[in-house]
């Protein structure tokens, strides 16, 4: 590094607001409020700020910012983000605090109380506004955590089987699956498997599940346990699947996977074996990603508006940190069964 660059490079790692305030003219409070809210200092002199902060180079503290007490930052525990469902939640939760002023901070948990716990601690250490987690808080001693830290929290997907601590957004990933179950049996389907990924300590599969399960019971359909199959989230694994449940029972006539991801893996494999679908075997998924209207055939399956779900989570969140006390603490979303032509 040159002496002009290192000298430069030394000017703005020490450059900080009230540096920035000193060349506009103002104070340091009106610096802060023209990068947190700037509707509340005039254009000209917000003008001028930005045009300080361009010259200058300078980079608010985030963190020190945060620790302040700020408040602008909001946090989020996600699984693992291989689930594209996961990441429409999450845009949507981004693009909602973007258009209120509040940063996303994001941390990858897992379907285990030690992962949850880890990952609500890190969150906490950030001192955020509030939380919104992507599925109901399993361990109690995260509760007690979440609990005795006074912040406010969302949790998001699913809006039965549990209690919410302070609000949930979501489905019922119960009636989903029924509903879906009951379109494809109201089709002619009588043998109908269950495909899901791993279900332990997620309480949307384990929901789907049941509700899977409830219709069987409920239309007076044939259940058999052996009708079910729990593969990795991959079209690899949706492809193992069809092979286990066709070996298990060849006469199984539909196949519903609780993800797109599962159901374009089955219909692969069927291309594979050469079997005409539905015709020899139907499959019906869930998610409505955009590859499964593409898909050959267009996939059955059933649209959760997760994007919209990420913002409504964030808008219901902003709506109790703004002391709103008629806001709802279960907010239902919706769904909806695209039939195509795969089932």
């Amino acid at each position: 590094m040159s002496p002009s660059s290192r000298t430069n490079a030394d000017r703005t790692s020490r450059l900080g607001m009230r540096e920035i305030a000193s060349r506009v003219g103002v104070s340091p409070i009106t610096v802060s409020r023209a990068l947190k809210n700037p509707d509340k200092i005039s254009p000209a002199t917000r003008q001028k700020i930005l045009e300080a902060i361009e010259r200058e180079g300078f980079i608010p503290n985030q963190v020190a910012s945060s620790m302040r007490g700020a408040g602008r930052i909001i946090g989020t525990m996600v699984p693992p983000l291989i689930n594209s469902g996961i990441a429409e939640q999450v845009q949507g939760m981004s693009d909602e605090m973007h258009d209120s002023g509040y940063q996303l901070l994001l941390i990858q948990g897992d379907f285990n109380t030690a992962a949850e716990e880890k990952a609500i601690r890190a969150l906490l250490g950030w001192r955020p506004a509030g939380l919104i987690l992507q599925a109901f808080v399993q361990g109690n001693v995260a509760r007690q955590i979440l609990a005795a830290s006074g912040i406010r929290v969302g949790e998001i997907s699913e809006i039965r089987g549990k209690r919410p601590i302070d609000m949930v957004v979501g489905i019922s990933n119960f009636e989903t699956a029924y509903a879906m179950t009951g379109h494809l049996a109201a089709k002619g389907y009588r043998r109908i498997g269950f495909v899901s990924t791993p279900i332990h300590g997620n309480d949307r599969l384990q929901q789907r599940r049941i509700g899977y399960r409830q219709a069987m019971t409920d239309l007076g359909l044939h259940y058999d346990p052996e009708l079910e199959v729990e593969v990795p989230i991959t079209p690899q694994g949706g492809a193992e699947a069809l092979r286990i449940l066709t070996a298990r029972d060849p006469k199984v006539q539909v196949i519903f996977c609780s993800s797109d991801t599962l159901a374009i893996g089955a219909v692969q494999e069927c291309h594979r074996r050469g079997w005409r679908i539905p015709e020899r075997m139907a499959i019906a998924g869930y998610g409505d990603l955009d590859l499964a209207s593409q898909l050959f055939p267009a996939l059955t399956t059933v649209r959760v508006p997760r994007y919209e779900m990420g913002r409504q989570a964030v808008r219901q969140l902003l709506r109790r940190l703004s002391g709103d006390t008629k806001a709802p603490s279960v907010v239902s979303i919706g769904f909806q069964i695209i039939d195509r032509e795969s089932a």
